[in-house]
């Protein structure tokens, strides 16, 4: 196996966008994602089966299971386009399978006719020099379109893991895209970054999103803890990670 994409059935999209939360960094985009799905009952469509993910299984009620990406049709009342949601158990463990992925994955929303391609994501900001919310886009069209609802722009540095190059491969697949990282100190769960970047989603769509039943949604999520991967080194110069999963 590499990888096997499985339909639970065909989803009706309308002018659909997509929104990738993996887990990461203090769970910032899976916290942010699941929220969407529990508040606006997500509709399971498709899984994402892969030998690329690491090796570990997932531990539910006493069974295992394999580790999966999983595919919501998600509708906000109010706004006129479908969200198809991404999140999962884990990311690629190495650098070829994330590439890999993050390639099938945008050829699959392709496919389905998906525009815009979202991330949502961790800025580590052990200073405090960064605003709450940073990002980065395809095009300067969309770049101009998050910096106008305060996302602050990134100039620099690199954005590691699925959560940066879904948006590149998106970008190969003629999408446009952006990543909406929340800045946080590392914590194991920030809850706060992932509303702040829940807001500024909000903003860009210009929807009114009610984050105060936030805790409600996603109690058990903090839970949730994947054994680390080690990532790769940072070689030469000055140590400058913008990103890291």
């Amino acid at each position: 196996m590499s990888s096997n994409l499985k339909y639970l059935k065909k989803p009706e999209l309308t002018k659909p966008i997509a929104i990738a939360g993996l887990p990461g960094i203090a769970l910032i985009g899976k916290m942010a994602v699941e929220y969407l799905i529990e508040k606006y009952d997500g509709e399971k469509f498709a899984e994402l089966e892969s030998d690329k993910f690491p090796g570990w299984a997932v531990r539910e009620n006493g069974l295992v299971r394999d580790l999966k990406i999983h595919f919501y049709k998600v509708s906000i009342p109010g706004f006129d386009r479908d969200i198809v949601i991404l999140t999962g158990d884990a990311q690629a463990s190495s650098s070829e399978g994330q590439y890999e992925l993050s390639q099938e994955i945008a050829e699959t929303l392709s496919k389905e006719g998906v525009e815009t391609m979202i991330t949502m994501a961790a800025f580590l900001d052990s200073d405090g020099k960064k605003s709450s919310v940073v990002g980065a886009a395809t095009d300067s069209d969309t770049a101009k379109l998050i910096g106008e609802n305060d996302v602050e722009l990134l100039d620099g540095g690199r954005i590691v893991g699925m959560n940066g190059l879904l948006v590149s491969s998106a970008a190969a697949q003629n999408m446009n895209g952006f990543t909406l990282l929340g800045t946080t100190e590392g914590k194991d769960t920030d809850p706060e970054a992932s509303q702040n970047v829940l807001t500024r989603f909000s903003k860009i769509y210009d929807l009114d999103l009610d984050l105060s039943d936030f805790d409600e949604k996603v109690p058990e999520l903090p839970k949730f803890k994947p054994p680390k991967i080690k990532m790769p080194s940072v070689s030469g110069g000055k140590r400058d990670i913008s990103y890291i999963r």
